[in-house]
């Protein structure tokens, strides 16, 4: 089938790679094209592939460039269009579409908004759009995963300039939404259905710190749990330098935002923290997590570990377990230092070898998943209430749940559908990674 350039009839396929702003901007480009008389179908059907980038880890690129290499022999065979977004694509421009001549768009992180407008033009001929001239979000259609959740921005692009860390380079200097929009689409959503409203950003802790001076974070959180006392709220991510007091008394005193903490340390070695431009040390980060604790009753700590960063010795690798140990993180995810271009960090030389990366990363893990079931066999023979979200992929008896904690629980599933409902759930044992229960009632 040849692509049809007046776009009658025409279709297309999304797919996304990366974090949870990429899964959030793919609702809204589909969202916008449904709205513009697109019909969203699976990539084999497809008119239009669209693939959302992620740039952050060499890995995702390698996924990207397979993928795109997957699509040449459909463009070949049956002329379809094919478009990159996403992080990735401002990175890298027009070099994606000297590497990859079957690209017919690419589209920076401030364009999706123009996603059909982009579309049609490249239906004729090339299309370069890498323009990072404000992002615009109020008003824009999204086409939701769950009806029951929904995903706000609330800041998009970063500041932080962490050494390893090419964001603010694909996504521009921060900007934070007015509150008035943000509530004007929490309260959208909430008339919609939404029961869940996970605040995003690359920072959520500096909210309207660039415009007004100072972080307003706590303040929101505040207004949103009074404002909508019916639904969960959530955050992600937080950076732990502008973690505040604020910020934890606002969860502990407003009764529906889950307790639920998200704080990337990265390491323990405060030599290595210091080359990460992370803009706190070990025992700051440890203040913050015990005076976390003692606020927030039950709080479930999360965090991100990277091992290998440039120049890491054995010592310091000791410091981040010793951190962990302390912490007690109930969640960690850990990944191996890759260099960006681009980055300061890549400047410093990827000098620790790969086999060291591969064990360290080993032992980390290894704490981080004994840490993990301890925290989930702590909960045993507790009531957790819980949101349900749906079927189990791996056993369709079983129900899909979320702690206000975010942490999985199943269930055994009855004849009532309750997915995107909260229900009382008695925790009956627990493995490592989730728990199982036996249902006590649909709140």
């Amino acid at each position: 089938m040849v692509y049809n350039e007046n776009m009658d009839g025409k279709s297309f396929a999304l797919l996304t790679f990366g974090c949870q702003m990429n899964v959030h901007d793919a609702e809204r480009i589909a969202g916008i094209l449904l709205e513009a008389g697109w019909r969203e179908v699976q990539p084999e059907e497809a008119e239009a592939v669209i693939l959302l980038t992620c740039c952050v880890r060499e890995s995702a690129e390698e996924r990207l460039y397979g993928r795109l290499a997957s699509l040449r022999p459909w463009k070949e065979e049956r002329g379809i269009l094919v478009a990159v977004g996403g992080c990735l694509a401002q990175k890298e421009g027009r070099r994606l579409m000297e590497r990859a001549p079957h690209v017919d768009l690419v589209f920076g992180t401030h364009q999706f908004p123009r996603i059909a407008e982009l579309l049609e033009e490249a239906a004729a001929r090339r299309i370069c759009a890498l323009e990072m001239d404000g992002l615009r979000l109020a008003d824009l259609p999204a086409r939701r995963r769950e009806n029951f959740r929904a995903w706000v921005t609330i800041t998009h692009g970063c500041d932080n300039f962490c050494s390893y860390c090419v964001v603010p380079y694909v996504r521009g200097r921060e900007v934070s939404r007015p509150l008035g929009e943000i509530l004007e689409e929490v309260g959208r959503l909430v008339a919609e259905g939404a029961r869940e409203i996970n605040l995003l950003g690359q920072n959520v802790n500096s909210y309207r710190l660039r415009e007004e001076g100072r972080s307003r974070f706590a303040d929101l959180l505040r207004l949103l749990g009074r404002e909508f006392p019916e639904v969960w709220i959530r955050f992600t991510t937080s950076h732990p330098r502008d973690f505040d007091r604020r910020i934890m008394e606002a969860i502990a005193e407003t009764e529906n935002v889950c307790e639920h903490v998200h704080l990337p340390v990265q390491a323990g070695s405060d030599r290595v923290l210091q080359a990460m431009n992370r803009g706190y040390l070990a025992e700051d980060y440890l203040r913050k997590v015990e005076e976390l604790r003692r606020l927030v009753d039950g709080v479930v700590l999360t965090t991100d570990l990277m091992v290998g960063f440039p120049g890491e010795t054995e010592e310091d690798f000791r410091r981040t377990l010793e951190l962990v140990e302390r912490c007690r993180f109930d969640a960690a995810f850990t990944f191996i230092y890759n260099p960006r271009p681009g980055t300061a960090a890549s400047r410093l030389g990827d000098d620790v070898p790969r086999e060291v990366k591969l064990e360290r990363l080993e032992r980390l893990a290894e704490l981080t998943r004994r840490l993990t079931a301890e925290s989930l066999r702590r909960r045993v023979g507790r009531v957790e209430t819980v949101m349900v979200e749906g079927r189990s992929r791996k056993d369709e008896k079983t129900w899909k749940a979320r702690t206000r904690g975010n942490q999985l629980v199943h269930f055994p599933k009855g004849s009532e559908d309750l997915t995107g409902m909260l229900a009382m759930v008695a925790i009956t044992s627990s493995g490592s990674w989730s728990m199982h229960g036996e249902l006590i009632r649909v709140c």
